[in-house]
Parts: C-alpha cells; structure tokens; sequence
C-alpha cells in the first residue's frame, strides 16, 4: 500500500478554504511533483508496531502503579515511625513520672516540708527540660 501526500500548494488551497473533508478524486494529484512524499506501509510491520505499542502502554502502568506503591510503602514507613515515637514519649511520661516523684519525695528526709516538695514536684512536671536536669545531678547537688 502506497500513500502520497498532496503538495504545498494544494495543502495551502485546502486551507484558505476550509475544505478539509475533499476525497481523492478532489485532490490534484501529480505524480511527478517533488514535494511529494511516498509512504510504504506493509502488514508485516503493523504487527510489530502493534506489539511494541502494547507493551509501551504496558509499561506506562506499571510505572504508575510502582511510583504508587513506592509513596504508599513511604506513607506507611512514616506512619510507623510516628507510632513508635508516640509509645516512646507515652512511656518517657509515665515510667520518668513516677520515678521523678519518689526522687523528689526522697528529699523529705533532707528536712523540707512534705507540701513544698509536692509543690516542687508539679513544678517539675510541668516543665519537662527542668525535672530532667533534676534527674539528672546528684542528690547533695539538686538545688530546691
């Protein structure tokens, strides 16, 4: 199968009237004119560029659907992450709660008042920063 394009002038013609819906037999064709442009079209590539054009959409999708799963797998990962953080400040609270209060309490015995150290004590809760440093010295060097 042969296909020949129109030329130049012919295009141009078509175009300054708007007729784009002309067949053959509308058309001047010369075969001798140098603008034209043969085409060969066998059937024994269409199959070859049907396969190809397949698999490229193919292709296309899974892409798509690895670029998908790659983000669900980081959102997932980041979920994760942030549970784990969640539980390690849940137990930072409560286990270091309990035990800044009997540290705190313990300074009963260095003579202050029973009420001042449980004023103390919700002081250093409070301020987070604070009751870590308390922990964190010595008993002779803890400042009330």
């Amino acid at each position: 199968m042969k296909i020949i394009t129109s030329d130049k002038m012919t295009y141009d013609a078509a175009v300054m009237t708007g007729s784009f819906a002309r067949t053959f037999s509308n058309i001047g064709l010369d075969y001798g004119n140098q603008d034209s442009v043969i085409a060969n079209c066998n059937n024994e590539y269409d199959k070859d560029v049907r396969t190809k054009t397949s698999s490229f959409g193919t292709s296309k999708r899974k892409r798509k659907n690895t670029q998908e799963s790659v983000v669900g797998e980081q959102i997932q990962f980041v979920g994760e992450q942030l549970g784990e953080i969640a539980h390690a400040l849940d137990q930072f609270t409560e286990d270091k709660t309990t035990h800044l209060y009997g540290e705190v309490m313990s300074m009963e015995v260095e003579g202050f008042d029973d009420d001042f150290l449980c004023t103390m004590f919700d002081y250093l809760v409070g301020r987070e920063s604070e009751a870590k440093v308390f922990l964190a010295k010595s008993t002779k060097h803890r400042k009330t």
